[in-house]
């Protein structure tokens, strides 16, 4: 049987979403300065560090579903449906969570390049979470007999 395109971009999404995420915490942890929106010398930088800390499990999570489903929807399996549902709820829920942050923590003022890397995170999130519901709910005629 052959994919239709539409699980062929879900299956792109789920595996640039688990590429990416591992990307992030590789940076987080080697390469602070290429993720992190406050310095050492920012005052709540502490406070900073121990929330984002709190995230590697969930984004561990999130990564594995969207593997899991990508896999799961390369192979036309309906656990592969399941688990994209379960990306997509995911990412919805860590985007809100970041985005209600850093609106809390003014996060995005004033607008510098680290500013803008957690900005453009969030709304990818925030965007993703949503089309991979919706793509992955459209072909469920594909998964669900």
């Amino acid at each position: 049987m052959s994919r239709p395109r539409a699980v062929n971009a879900l299956i792109g999404l789920g595996l640039f979403a688990a590429v990416a995420i591992a990307a992030y915490w590789a940076a987080w942890f080697l390469a602070p300065g290429l993720v992190q929106s406050r310095s050492p010398a920012d005052a709540d930088y502490a406070i900073y560090v121990a929330y984002e800390q709190a995230f590697p499990l969930a984004d561990s999570w999130l990564a594995a579903a969207a593997l899991v489903g990508a896999v799961g929807l390369w192979k036309m399996r309906p656990w592969g449906f399941l688990f994209m549902l379960l990306t997509g709820g995911a990412a919805l829920f860590l985007g809100c969570m970041d985005l209600l942050y850093d609106l809390e923590h003014h996060m995005f003022t004033p607008l510098t390049s680290e500013a803008l890397v957690e900005l453009v995170i969030v709304t990818l999130v925030l965007l993703l979470g949503p089309v991979v519901i919706a793509l992955t709910w459209h072909e469920r005629r594909h998964f669900i007999r």
